[in-house]
């Protein structure tokens, strides 16, 4: 091989060496950049919160019941006091309790085939709800005799509870213009019976409404409203100052209520909120299924990450065994240009 062409051979072979590990240098950096997100990617799986499974006990509370006679009272808060009465006693805590009491009520019946009708071939006409014949209020003796006073009690009772609960209808507002006047003829439109309940129902004969003895009578279709009072059981908040015992573990065991000298037993009972933890465990479910699914698009992307990474080590690793073959090469044409090199200043040394 001539002087000229082997340093042409060995300058396109350091060209290609060059440009060798140019490419080798920009595939070092390509794979820092993929290990940079690789590690970018660990970190926000690292970050990640791990949802957890809610537990019962989360959702459980112990509710304190005592007894007052054949009625059990349940207590709802339980609050820390500092209160003394005016006799000196020191009370703990303010709570609220349930208890079931026995009001006296006014109540409204709806019936919606009344069968109303108007008896006239008497002497006293009246009218018929179903097989029940009514008596007009102005017909009941008001006398001060023990018995007609009685019975006007009972229906002056009944009807003023009516009127304090029901104020709209057509009966409060006569019962109530009645006690206010006195007047004896206002009566004539409230009527009554005795029904299969022994209930004393009252009604109006006529009404602005369509409830009265009159429209019911005149259409089949209407619904008729008569009232009633009665005493009926409800639930009822009470809050008051209290001290309660406690043993040694916490647990309250007995309390006395403001106002009272009697210590009532406490009884505890686990309560758990069904509703609540169902609801906290679906939402457990949901945050688990997205939890799920951010660690596979996560792993999916690192997948790729190293995919492209192999792929990359793999042309880096060709590139090596081709630099190395052209450094080989460019050494083996070096060796040729110095043998040339050599010859020439021989030559002319002779």
């Amino acid at each position: 091989m001539g002087m000229a062409a082997s340093q042409a051979r060995w300058i396109a072979l350091a060209a290609r060496k060059s440009n060798v590990e140019y490419e080798g240098q920009q595939i070092n950096q390509a794979r820092t950049a993929l290990s940079n997100q690789s590690s970018e990617l660990w970190n926000s799986l690292y970050q990640m919160d791990v949802p957890t499974a809610p537990s019962t006990s989360d959702f459980t509370t112990t509710q304190y019941n005592f007894d007052i006679g054949d009625s059990k009272q349940t207590i709802s808060t339980v609050q820390d006091a500092d209160y003394t009465d005016a006799d000196g006693i020191h009370y703990n805590s303010y709570v609220t309790y349930y208890t079931k009491i026995s009001e006296y009520t006014g109540i409204r019946n709806t019936q919606s085939n009344p069968q109303v009708q108007y008896v006239l071939n008497t002497e006293n006409p009246y009218y018929m709800v179903g097989t029940k014949k009514l008596s007009c209020l102005s017909s009941v003796p008001t006398d001060s005799s023990e018995e007609n006073s009685k019975m006007w009690d009972t229906y002056d009772a009944a009807l003023s509870q009516i009127a304090e609960d029901w104020p709209d209808s057509q009966l409060a507002k006569d019962w109530l213009n009645y006690k206010e006047t006195n007047d004896a003829s206002i009566l004539d439109n409230i009527w009554f019976w005795t029904d299969n309940s022994n209930e004393l129902n009252f009604v109006s004969e006529n009404s602005t409404t369509n409830d009265s003895l009159e429209a019911c009578r005149q259409d089949s279709t209407l619904a008729l409203h008569s009232y009633y009072a009665d005493y009926q059981s409800t639930n009822k908040e009470v809050s008051k100052f209290a001290i309660i015992d406690y043993d040694a573990s916490g647990r309250a065991t007995n309390i006395q209520l403001e106002g009272s000298s009697i210590t009532y037993p406490l009884s505890a009972t686990s309560i758990t909120d069904d509703n609540a933890y169902q609801d906290a465990m679906n939402q457990y479910n949901y945050e688990q299924q997205v939890y799920e699914k951010r660690v596979q698009d996560i792993n999916a992307k690192t997948e790729q990450i190293q995919t492209e990474d192999r792929t990359l080590e793999l042309r880096l690793k060709a590139l090596d065994t081709e630099q190395n073959a052209l450094q080989t090469e460019m050494d083996a044409v070096h060796k040729i240009i110095s043998k040339n090199i050599e010859g020439t200043f021989k030559t002319f040394e002779s």
